[in-house]
C-alpha cells in the first residue's frame, strides 16, 4: 500500500473502513481536507463485525472513479536513487519546502515511503527546470520534482463545490489527495441515489469515490429482541465500560455483573438452570451511535462466544471518541461449547480492540446449573498490553518501544516499521536462525517480545533487544520474503 504524507494543508481526513471500524477516522496521508464531518483518529473498534466493504460497488462504472484505481504522482524511475533511505521525518522538509514556495507553480509538497521516504514536490508550470534546480541546490537530498496539471487552488475550489452541492442532501466527507491529484468523495454507504447524485453532478471531474458497498452493508431494521438461543436483557446506550465482556451463571453473579455496568432498576428474571447472562461491552463514536447487535455466535470448534454488532447506516466518517453500550443477554446454556470457553466482542482472534474485552470462562457451564467458581472467570493473560507494537507501526527516534517479532522463520527480518522493511545479517544458509540468547525468550506462540530503538544517524538502523543482546536491523529495498 502506497503511504505518502502532504505537508501542505494539514487537517485530518476521515475515512470509513468497514462497519467494524465504529468510531474510526484516519489520517490521510496522500492529502487534506476540510471534511464535511468531523472526525478523529482511533485505533479499529471491536464491537461490530466487519460488514462493509471500502470499495465502491461495480455500478459506479466510468461515470466515477474509484479511489483505489486512481495512480498516485511519482517521478520517472530514473529520477531515484537507492540512497538515501529515510526512516523517519529526518529528510530536510523544511529547507525544501522553503525553497519551493517561492517558485513559479508550486503546488504541493509530500513525502513519498514508496520511494525510500524521498520528498516530492509538485509544480504545474516548469517542472524541469526545477528538478535541474533540486540537483544543484540539494544534491545529497533524496528529491524529485514532478509536473501536474492542476492547481491546489482548483482542488480546494472543487471541495467546496462538493460540499455546497452534496451536503444538503446527504452526508458526506471529502478530502484532497494531492498525492492522486483529485479531491476523494465518501458518501458512507454507496446507494444509487447517492452515486447517481454525484455523477449528475461531478461525472469527468477531478474526483474519486469510496465507500461501502450497499450489498456489505448491514440491512435497515429495529433491534432484535431475541435470536437462536439467546435473548436480549438489556441494551443500555452510554453504560459501563467499551471493549469489555463478562459472564454471570447464578443470582450472585448476577447482581454483581448488574452493577458493575451501572444498570438501573431491577434485573430481569433468567432462570439460571437453563441459561447463563453474557455482557457485551461496545463501543460507538459520538456521531455513529446505531449499533445494533444482530446475532450470539457461538463458535464450538474454536470454544469461543462472541456478538455480532453491526453500525447501521454507515455514514461517510466517525468521530473517534470511544463511548461505551452495554448489551446484557441470556443465552441457552444447551449452546454453550462445552468446558472451557472464551467470549469476546468479535470473531477476532486476537481482539482488536483491548486485551481486557476476551473473558476467559474455566468451567464448563453448558450443564444444568453449573456456577463458576471464584477464579474461573478472569481476563487472557496471553494477549499482549496494547502497548506492544509489530510490523507495520510507525515509531519515533531515539525511544525504546515494545515489539512483538513472529521467529517461525527465524529472526532475519524484522517486519516493516516506518513504511521502511528491516533486515539482520544471518549465517549463510540458515534462514531460520535465531540467536541463542533470544531462544529462551521465544514463547509457546512462537514470538519473542524485543525492545527496539530507531536511529536516523549516521545511518539509519534498528536496534533490537532480548535477554540483553541486541541485533542490528538495517533498511532493505527487498520484499519481505514468504514464511512457510
Amino acid at each position: 500500500m502506497r503511504q505518502s504524507t502532504a505537508l501542505g494543508l494539514i487537517a485530518a481526513v476521515a475515512t470509513i473502513a468497514s462497519a467494524c471500524s465504529v468510531g474510526v477516522g484516519a489520517p490521510d496521508p496522500s492529502g487534506a481536507t476540510a471534511s464535511a464531518r468531523p472526525a478523529a483518529s482511533a485505533r479499529p473498534a471491536a464491537s461490530a463485525r466487519p460488514a462493509a466493504s471500502p470499495s465502491a460497488p461495480a455500478a459506479v462504472g466510468q461515470e466515477l472513479r474509484r479511489c483505489e484505481d486512481v495512480e498516485h504522482i511519482s517521478a520517472s524511475p530514473d529520477r531515484y536513487r537507492d540512497s538515501p533511505i529515510y526512516v523517519a521525518n529526518e529528510m530536510p522538509i523544511d529547507r525544501v519546502q522553503a525553497w519551493a514556495r517561492v517558485k513559479p507553480g508550486f503546488e504541493e509538497i509530500w513525502i513519498d515511503r514508496d520511494h525510500g521516504g524521498w520528498i516530492t514536490v509538485a509544480f504545474s508550470v516548469d517542472a524541469d527546470a526545477r528538478q535541474a534546480e533540486l540537483g544543484e541546490r540539494f544534491p545529497d537530498v533524496g528529491v524529485v520534482a514532478v509536473g501536474v496539471d492542476w492547481t491546489k487552488a482548483e482542488l480546494m475550489g472543487l471541495q467546496r463545490r462538493l460540499a455546497d452541492e452534496i451536503a444538503p442532501l446527504f452526508d458526506l466527507s471529502s478530502s484532497i489527495s494531492v498525492t492522486q491529484g483529485v479531491v476523494s468523495v465518501n458518501p458512507g454507504v454507496l446507494t444509487a441515489d447517492r452515486v447517481a447524485a454525484i455523477a449528475a453532478r461531478f461525472a469527468g471531474e477531478r474526483i474519486c469515490i469510496e465507500g461501502v458497498d450497499p450489498q456489505d452493508a448491514p440491512p435497515e431494521g429495529p433491534q432484535p429482541q431475541a435470536g437462536d438461543g439467546w435473548r436480549l436483557l438489556a441494551d443500555e446506550q452510554g453504560m459501563g465500560e467499551a471493549y469489555r465482556t463478562g459472564v454471570a451463571s447464578d443470582d450472585p453473579s448476577y447482581q454483581r455483573l448488574w452493577t458493575t455496568i451501572g444498570l438501573d432498576g431491577a434485573t430481569p428474571a433468567v432462570d439460571f438452570r437453563s441459561e447463563v447472562v453474557i455482557w457485551f461491552g461496545a463501543v460507538y463514536g459520538s456521531s455513529c451511535p446505531e449499533l445494533r447487535l444482530d446475532d450470539v455466535v457461538v463458535d464450538g470448534a474454536r470454544a469461543l462466544l462472541h456478538a455480532e454488532i453491526v453500525l447501521v447506516d454507515a455514514p461517510a466518517a466517525c468521530t473517534a471518541d470511544a463511548n461505551p453500550h452495554a448489551y446484557l443477554v441470556a443465552v441457552d446454556r444447551a449452546k454453550l461449547p462445552v468446558g472451557p470457553f472464551a467470549i469476546q466482542l468479535g470473531a477476532d482472534d486476537p481482539p482488536g480492540g483491548a486485551p481486557e474485552e476476551r473473558t476467559l470462562v474455566d468451567a464448563d457451564l453448558s450443564r444444568p446449573g453449573a456456577v463458576a467458581a471464584p477464579g474461573e472467570v478472569h481476563g487472557d493473560p496471553s494477549l499482549p498490553p496494547p502497548d506492544v507494537l509489530e510490523s507495520g507501526a510507525f515509531i519515533e527516534p531515539g525511544f525504546d518501544q515494545r515489539y512483538r517479532l513472529y521467529v517461525h522463520c527465524g529472526t532475519e527480518w524484522l517486519g516493516e516499521v516506518n513504511d521502511v522493511k528491516w533486515r539482520a545479517d544471518v549465517p549463510d544458509e540458515n534462514l531460520d536462525y535465531i540467536p541463542p540468547r533470544w531462544r529462551s525468550a521465544v514463547d509457546a506462540k512462537e514470538t519473542i517480545e524485543l525492545s527496539i530503538i530507531l536511529r536516523v544517524g549516521p545511518e539509519p538502523l534498528i536496534e533490537a533487544t532480548a535477554n540483553d543482546h541486541t541485533v542490528t536491523y538495517r533498511p532493505s529495498t527487498e520484499e519481505l520474503p514468504g514464511c512457510d
